[in-house]
């Protein structure tokens, strides 16, 4: 009922305003989620190729941090430090941790800075060792970036560290005051190890000594040249390291960033956008963690994190406890923005319009309703009986202007009236009657159609016929009237319900003027936008698309460098060929050996049997020497017993003076000294002349062995030379042998290179041609003319720059090539 009261001056701008309103929010609605869909996409696939490679990062640093703590474990200088420290720390009498705290850090005149005392000058063993090891392993320190570096003995006991923390000279065995800390744990566990391969680890958690900022820890035992187990190695790593690798926020916009969650569900790493230190602080949990701690990668959206609703992509990364994740985030808001921007610049735009079409719907309205209201107030006047009125609009053309003429020749049949007799008055009344109803016919016939239209229904017409040709002429103007209105708005509505079938290809065709002609423009210029817009996003579409195709050549091209590996490893082979041949010669040289040394065997049998009786007669020397060999010991006792008794008689004669009974005793010894040494010397006299007599013959026979020996030097100077030979192609076989491993391990590092290029290339062509095909389902939806679309300047430097990228990609491999072995085939360069 509140509908049918508005009067058509309302209603003809109100429908105009409607039609043009439920346009540009449904074109509004579409453009809004079709770029918000492809700007999602896009940041979803940012935000997951950012968590992979900051997983991959920390996972690469974690092993790096592995692999240093192993070199500095098995390095001479840790051995020998910590072999010196645990010696010197048992040469501490009473208590060693008192001591080396009273001298390192008590009576360290930098309180500030414990590490930097070296040395206390003094001999203390202890003191000798520190300064010798300590600026190497403080400087260590600083170029690793580890916060702490400790030394244990086998007892748990923390013989060294750089920084002489509160634990420094403490015990981590059980029952000790940190036995129960990470540090603790991992030492324990590395005093149990029995090789040297293996490692202890710790996550992150607070420890008090280091002010109880989050550290993480990593122990290996130590081992001496022997294989003996001597100590534990241990670093101490702070979570302000993780932030240094993951801290690089390109790609990330305003609010993105890349944190380490732990399988606790809290950080550990620090968050820029907070004031204090996240790690083992702030929380971060929810299923896309979860499911990142399980060893697969996870894409969603959370609003826990910072109280913001944010994009997030997780993967997973594995260390030697539980397992972290690498976790990027992005507010939404941020990763929208464009799209609400353009979703505010289409608001602006549709409102302006919105509103030039509601004043054109206004003005049009206006030009129907204004002079059809001035008409109907004439006819009410009429109708009163003043037929003095003027009747306005009877020079317009149109149907207006018809239906004024009509009034007007109303208003005057009825002046004619008033002024004919009562017959013709009867007449006249009697042709008024039906004048009259056929007005009423009119009436209803004129306001069936006028009802319709004001519900929007433009298809019924003024069907009645007649007598009079000026109502006749009134009945087609409206006729007239409708189908224009019907025509103009049934095209426009044509071209809308194209458009919300994703046609853009239609257009309004007709031929209008006025506010018709304005809105027809309106209408195509709306249809031309949308067809520009889509048509873009075709072209964006086919750069994506021939993108992919550069990514797919790249890989056709590290296919082709990949033949030439094969290439590489034929010139391997003929090279292990080679050193065939070289073994084949080093085998007929060990043969010519093998006779010499079968002729060296012969001569040194028969130089055996010479030697045999050498050696009896050596023998018959040995017994003559082992009897002067007694003799000659005896002698020396006697020289002995009288170099003794001098010395007794020098001493008596000192003490006693001119007491002479002393000397006489020892004078008296002496002479008995004294003969039975001669008569052990005329025994030896006549042993020796035995054994010259013995060792004569010894010496004939010794010339013989002698010229035997000498054959066989000669034999054993041929063996030599074979066997100079044999090492000659020893060491050509070592060459060979060197550049074939060599080789090979330029082709096993070539190898892993192209495998992590081929991996990142597929994932990177996977998700490219996910979003394309994404992209291109979205865009086909729609249909626009086949029109040759004009190429703009931008895609050129989107192609170049792709191009550009394999350039580069090329100019690294080679680059990393030529730092490789010199032994490579050159044709490897151009990988």
């Amino acid at each position: 009922m509140l509908k049918m009261s508005l009067p058509i001056a309302r209603k003809l701008p109100l429908a105009l305003i409607g039609s043009a309103l439920l346009v540009s929010v449904g074109v509004g609605l579409a453009s809004y989620m079709i770029g918000s869909q492809a700007l999602r996409s896009s940041a979803e696939t940012n935000l997951s190729t950012m968590a992979s490679e900051r997983a991959r990062q920390v996972s690469t640093y974690l092993q790096s941090v592995e692999a240093d703590l192993a070199a500095t474990a098995q390095s001479e200088a840790t051995i020998q430090a910590l072999r010196d420290f645990g010696s010197a720390w048992i040469q501490f009498k009473t208590d060693p941790t008192a001591e080396v705290r009273r001298l390192y850090v008590d009576e360290n005149p930098d309180k500030t800075n414990l590490a930097a005392l070296e040395t206390l000058g003094t001999t203390n063993a202890y003191d000798v060792t520190h300064t010798r090891f300590h600026a190497g392993f403080r400087n260590q320190l600083a170029a690793r970036g580890y916060r702490e570096l400790y030394l244990f003995d086998l007892k748990g006991f923390l013989v060294y560290t750089v920084n002489k923390g509160a634990d420094y000279g403490t015990s981590f065995a059980e029952g000790g005051p940190y036995a129960a800390t990470p540090l603790g744990q991992v030492v324990t566990q590395a005093l149990a190890f029995e090789t040297k391969e293996e490692l202890a680890f710790a996550d992150f958690a607070p420890y008090e000594p280091t002010g109880a900022l989050p550290a993480s820890f990593f122990a290996k035992p130590v081992f001496n040249a022997q294989g003996r187990k001597i100590g534990v190695l241990a670093l101490e790593l702070p979570s302000e390291r993780l932030d240094d690798v993951i801290g690089d926020r390109t790609g990330l916009g305003e609010t993105g960033e890349v944190v380490i969650a732990g399988s606790d569900g809290v950080l550990r790493s620090d968050s820029v956008f907070t004031d204090g230190n996240d790690a083992l602080v702030t929380p971060f949990a929810g299923t896309l963690l979860e499911t990142a701690l399980a060893g697969t990668p996870a894409i969603g959206e959370m609003s826990d994190y910072r109280a913001t609703d944010m994009l997030v992509a997780s993967a997973p990364i594995a260390t030697r406890g539980q397992p972290w994740a690498a976790v990027a985030v992005m507010a939404k808001d941020e990763v929208l923005a464009p799209v609400a921007n353009m979703r505010n610049m289409m608001l602006l735009i549709g409102a302006g319009l919105l509103a030039i079409v509601a004043a054109l719907g206004l003005l049009f309205s206006r030009t129907i309703t204004r002079p059809i209201t001035r008409l109907t107030g004439t006819m009410e006047t009429l109708a009163q009986g003043n037929l003095d009125v003027e009747v306005p609009g009877a020079e317009r053309t149109d149907e207006l202007g018809a239906m004024a003429r009509t009034v007007e020749i109303f208003r005057e049949n009825a002046q004619k009236i008033n002024q004919m007799t009562e017959a013709e008055a009867a007449q006249v009344l009697a042709n008024q009657a039906e004048r009259a109803k056929m007005m009423t016919s009119l009436q209803q016939a004129f306001g069936d159609v006028v009802d319709a239209a004001i519900a929007g229904d433009f298809s019924r017409r003024v069907d009645a016929s007649f007598p009079d040709v000026e109502l006749n002429a009134l009945a087609r103007s409206v006729n007239s009237l409708v189908e224009t209105v019907d025509r103009g708005l049934g095209e426009t509505g044509e071209v809308l319900s194209a458009l919300a079938d994703t046609d853009l290809t239609r257009r309004v065709r007709g031929d209008y003027q006025g506010a018709f002609a304005q809105l027809k423009a309106d209408t195509n210029a709306v249809a031309e936008k949308l067809g520009e817009i889509v048509g873009q996003l075709r072209q964006t579409s086919g750069a994506l698309k021939r993108a992919t195709g550069e990514i797919l050549s790249g890989a056709n091209d590290l296919s082709e460098r990949t033949t030439k590996q094969a290439a590489t490893i034929e010139e391997t082979s003929a090279t292990v060929e080679q050193l065939a041949s070289t073994v084949i010669d080093n085998a007929k040289k060990a043969e010519a050996a093998s006779k010499q040394a079968q002729s060296v065997s012969e001569t040194a049998e028969a130089g055996g049997r010479v030697m045999n009786e050498a050696t009896a007669a050596m023998d018959r020397i040995t017994a003559s020497s082992a009897k002067i060999s007694n003799i000659i010991g005896l002698i020396d006792d006697i020289a002995f017993q009288t170099n003794l008794l001098a010395l007794n008689a020098s001493v008596e004669a000192a003490r006693a003076g001119d007491a002479g009974k002393g000397f006489a005793v020892v004078a008296v010894e002496v002479r008995r000294l004294a003969q039975s040494a001669a008569g052990a010397s005329a025994d030896v006299k006549a042993l020796i002349e035995q054994s010259a007599g013995e060792v004569s013959g010894g010496t004939r026979l010794v010339s013989d062995a002698a010229a035997k020996l000498t054959s066989m030097l000669e034999a054993i100077r041929g063996n030599t030379a074979a066997l100079e030979a044999i090492a000659k192609g020893n060491r050509e076989q070592a060459s060979a042998i060197e550049e074939v491993n060599s080789a090979v391990r330029q082709m096993d590092e070539i190898t892993q290179h192209n495998a992590a290029l081929v991996e990142e290339t597929n994932a990177a062509i996977e998700q490219t041609e996910a979003q394309a095909s994404e992209l291109d389902r979205i865009v086909e939806i729609f249909t626009i003319d086949d029109k040759p679309a004009a190429v703009t300047p931008k895609s050129a430097p989107a192609e170049t720059g792709i191009r550009g990228m394999q350039q580069k990609l090329k100019s690294a491999a080679g680059a990393y090539l030529t730092r490789g072995n010199t032994a490579v085939d050159p044709d490897w360069a151009e990988f």
